[in-house]
């Protein structure tokens, strides 16, 4: 069978189907699969193992939707030649690729050094992992967060979590970046299959979302619902105004499935900007106990 028409009936699509459809279908299988995941925990693996094949699926069409593309654009600069339009794309790489050929030479040269150095690197990286500590806690930043220097390094948010919770000896912190939802961008509609993508690779203990990113994920049964929480240890700490609520579109009830945590003092220690902070515990999390004293904490330093 042909791959890309093995692809499509993966994701439960006609051939014909269009960007918007596929990723429409993504997020649907997304929410399933979690939804299936919480209700069936003893299968959880299997369950894991089939999305990742439908996520394989998904990254397939859109390189060949890219590869489309590009043959679109080849046409577009080579079409005025007619039925010489392949020799002329031909004679053009001809002269492109002696043209660079001593810098090709230069650069394939580079990536052999680059390939080693990162082979000896990562090993580094494996060694020096394995002897910090178990992760007490793994953090996404889910929304729009950016570090104040516009840089990447997620260290001075995890120094800054270490230093609230002393009991902990490791914390773990990623960022992904999901932009507005009614963007008709196609930059930020890249960013958000890039976010997809990275939701349906990464298990954090905790998200602490903006509103635009709980919109998108908040009842695809990513995070759990905290009515125990909020009904009981944490009751004198919130507010009705304070809870983030989604309806579980399985049975169409509404949970709460996240707390706002902005107006605590211990935000302002975290070296990120940020105007949202609502902060949701990951279903069958194993630091389910850490994940709470999080929100705790961060509700009893409220201004």
């Amino acid at each position: 069978m042909d791959q890309l028409k093995e692809a499509y009936e993966r994701m439960g699509l006609p051939e014909d189907a269009t960007r918007e459809q596929l990723d429409d279908r993504y997020t649907l299988l997304m929410r399933q699969t979690r939804s299936q995941q919480r209700r069936e925990p003893d299968r959880a693996e299997e369950i894991e193992a089939r999305f990742a094949e439908i996520t394989k699926a998904y990254k397939f069409i859109l390189d060949e939707e890219n590869r489309k593309s590009l043959e679109e654009l080849n046409q577009k600069r080579y079409g005025k030649f007619k039925k010489l339009a392949g020799t002329a794309e031909k004679t053009d790489h001809f002269f492109r690729y002696y043209k660079f050929h001593l810098l090709g030479g230069i650069a394939i040269l580079g990536i052999l050094v680059y390939i080693a150095i990162s082979i000896f690197n990562h090993q580094a990286e494996k060694e020096r992992l394995a002897k910090l500590p178990p992760v007490d806690l793994s953090v996404m930043f889910l929304g729009t967060y950016f570090n104040p220097d516009g840089g990447t390094d997620v260290k001075p948010i995890e120094d800054a979590i270490l230093a609230q919770f002393p009991e902990w000896k490791r914390v773990t912190v990623n960022m992904n970046y999901v932009p507005a939802l009614d963007s008709n961008n196609p930059q930020d509609a890249a960013m958000l299959q890039k976010a997809m993508l990275v939701l349906a690779t990464e298990r954090p203990d905790l998200y602490i979302m903006d509103k635009n990113a709980f919109d998108w994920v908040g009842n695809q049964g990513m995070v759990r619902p905290l009515e125990t929480e909020v009904n009981g240890e944490l009751k004198a700490l919130v507010t009705p105004e304070m809870l983030l609520k989604g309806v579980d579109e399985e049975d169409g009830t509404e949970h709460v499935y996240a707390v706002d945590i902005m107006g605590s003092k211990l935000g302002e220690e975290i070296p990120i900007i940020k105007n949202e902070m609502y902060a949701g515990i990951r279903e069958s999390t194993e630091k389910d106990a850490n994940a709470k004293l999080f929100i705790q904490r961060y509700l009893e330093a409220s201004k």
